[in-house]
């Protein structure tokens, strides 16, 4: 069975789109899996990095290929039809990684926000039509699961708490949530919980209305899979730099306490020891091989001696003790992926 599954913070620089893109190579290429991308970031950033590894990517008149998700699930919006036919959807494969497409982005999908905000107000009413747009993105996700075949789908949303990222990952099986250890990721997480309880009350209360009305729809209640520490500095001797370890202590507390526990509705945890340690994976600063791996669309982990000309200063790849150091990283940042794939099995 599919398992449908998001990154969300609603503060943005945390390498959301970076973290979701390597795991699904990482699935991919490592594990062998089925995995689909669906970029529902109007953004569209998950589908620039998809996309940039194909030599004629830059050129000005290049069509993407495949179907981008508004014009997906634009006969719901425009009320043609009751649920997306997947059948009609083209998916674009990537140009380096097998077993890994996409649903590529659109910036026109911003004009989502109008029809969910309409479908979260209203699908509590006697309205069909509301309650199809309230259904359509769990629908058409596990629709396209089962007809291909996938073992994952990963969604990337933007930072936000607006109508299209609350509709995504209500449809998920499950959240994943980056953080950066400082005082803003503190703060977005506090508020959080807040919006997380406003969301699952909504939902739950309009997933009741449905079954008077013969509608079948398989709106799940999504898990929190855990956290990932990113973006973080250490000492030569290895050791987290304390400030990081400082707020990564109080974003600690504030998960448990605002996310899994306390008044309201809260994220269950998928896995038993989450309420003990959420944190499933810890990813420091990567340096320059982050912008490398866009420049040259790969997986941090898969950057090639000859992709580093482009982070050096006189026009040539690294060799030698500074190369050996990017190795060291690259292994060390595939180990950290690989435990945020454990996490999600």
């Amino acid at each position: 069975m599919t398992k449908i599954i998001s990154l969300y913070n609603n503060k943005g620089g945390v390498a959301k789109t970076t973290t979701l893109f390597n795991m699904a190579v990482y699935l991919a290429t490592e594990k062998g899996k089925k995995v689909l991308l669906v970029d529902c970031d109007p953004q569209c950033n998950a589908t620039e990095l998809f996309f940039c590894s194909a030599e004629d990517f830059d050129e000005p008149d290049k069509v993407l290929p495949g179907t981008s998700i508004y014009e997906a699930l634009r006969p719901r919006f425009a009320g043609d039809a009751a649920r997306v036919d997947v059948k009609e959807i083209q998916l674009a494969s990537s140009p380096i990684y097998p077993n890994l497409q996409i649903l590529k982005g659109d910036i026109n999908f911003s004009r989502a926000e109008q029809y969910f905000s309409a479908a979260i107000t209203q699908a509590v009413t006697e309205s069909i039509h509301e309650k199809n747009t309230y259904a359509v993105m769990s629908r058409m996700l596990r629709d396209m699961g089962e007809l291909h075949g996938f073992d994952y789908i990963l969604c990337d949303v933007g930072p936000s708490a607006g109508s299209i990222t609350r509709m995504t990952i209500l449809s998920c099986d499950g959240v994943l949530i980056p953080i950066a250890p400082d005082r803003f990721s503190h703060q977005a997480i506090q508020g959080m919980g807040a919006i997380m309880d406003d969301w699952l009350t909504r939902h739950e209360l309009i997933l009741s209305t449905f079954g008077p009305y013969g509608i079948k729809v398989p709106l799940t209640e999504p898990k929190f899979f855990g956290a990932i520490v990113n973006i973080y500095k250490i000492h030569r001797a290895g050791k987290k730099k304390g400030s990081y370890a400082k707020w990564e202590a109080l974003i600690e507390e504030s998960i448990k306490g605002a996310l899994l526990s306390g008044v309201g509705k809260k994220l269950r945890p998928y896995k038993a020891g989450l309420m003990d340690n959420p944190f499933v994976a810890s990813i420091r600063d990567v340096g320059p091989m982050a912008p490398v791996a866009q420049i040259v669309g790969k997986a941090i982990f898969d950057v090639a001696q000859q992709d580093t000309v482009y982070a050096s200063s006189n026009g040539d790849y690294y060799r030698g003790i500074v190369w050996e150091d990017w190795q060291t990283r690259m292994a060390e940042y595939k180990l950290e992926i690989a435990k945020i794939a454990v996490a999600m099995e």
